[in-house]
């Protein structure tokens, strides 16, 4: 499958005139959770051959994308995605932080890596996976989903959950496996035997119970307040603009 995905980016490379800079896959099958009917969700980060684009009154385009039976990808202009690096935006941590890359240019990975690993505002990313995990959580308890639809969704808040305790225990960048996150950060038993049961249940396209979903609602009573709390401690992170346009200028020269 690896071949089929980098064969579909080649493509996009010749139509649309430009160069992968950096590709990965990220979604279920980065989180160590895909399955049988699992998507393989391609990010990347591109520059257009063209560098004249750059310099004419329209823009180039920022977004490129391509749905096409399991494959959804979506690629970001190198300015667009140095823009985003400059607000510590979460899912570009989450494609450089990919263990399944597929594209990479050596320097650029490098250097781009190295900025995100030095300068990327932990307190940022704190706040974004909070609110997923509790939009998600209001989700749960306001209205009745499919079965399905809540498998997910406990997904996406024990996800979130496992990456904000990673990054107030130890102050650094997670790893995406949720089977990663699960060994290295320190919960409760009863809370971490909860996880996996969804985790499992997630890769085998199961369902779970009314009881066990009211279990785990109870396993994460009153810890939204005091992760809450702890994300205001987590680093500001450092300006990255001057790197960011050294990086820009060495690619367009």
């Amino acid at each position: 499958m690896k071949e089929n995905l980098i064969s579909e980016l080649r493509y996009l490379e010749k139509n649309e005139d430009m160069t992968i800079l950096m590709a990965a896959v990220t979604g279920s099958h980065s989180f160590g959770l895909s399955s049988g009917q699992s998507d393989y969700d391609v990010r990347f980060i591109y520059v257009h051959n063209d560098k004249r684009a750059y310099l004419s009154l329209s823009q180039p385009v920022e977004v490129i994308q391509l749905k096409e039976g399991q494959f959804d990808m979506e690629g970001w202009d190198l300015f667009k995605s140095s823009r985003l690096t400059l607000k510590s935006n979460p899912a570009l941590f989450e494609l450089f932080q990919s263990q399944i890359k597929l594209i990479m240019h050596p320097d650029y990975y490098r250097k781009m890596n190295g900025l995100i690993a030095d300068c990327y505002s932990k307190k940022a990313l704190g706040h974004h996976y909070y609110r997923m995990m509790s939009d998600n959580l209001q989700q749960l308890t306001k209205t009745r989903e499919s079965k399905r639809k809540e498998l997910k969704i406990w997904v996406q808040v024990f996800r979130s959950y496992l990456i904000l305790e990673y990054i107030i225990q130890r102050g650094s960048l997670p790893p995406l496996s949720v089977w990663e996150l699960l060994d290295l950060v320190s919960i409760d038993q009863e809370l971490k035997t909860g996880m996996t049961r969804i985790f499992k249940a997630k890769q085998m396209e199961e369902c779970i119970s009314d009881n066990e979903s009211e279990k785990n609602l109870s396993l994460l009573e009153g810890k939204s307040i005091s992760l809450k709390n702890e994300i205001t401690k987590l680093h500001q992170g450092k300006s990255m603009e001057t790197e960011l346009n050294d990086l820009i200028w060495a690619i367009l020269k």
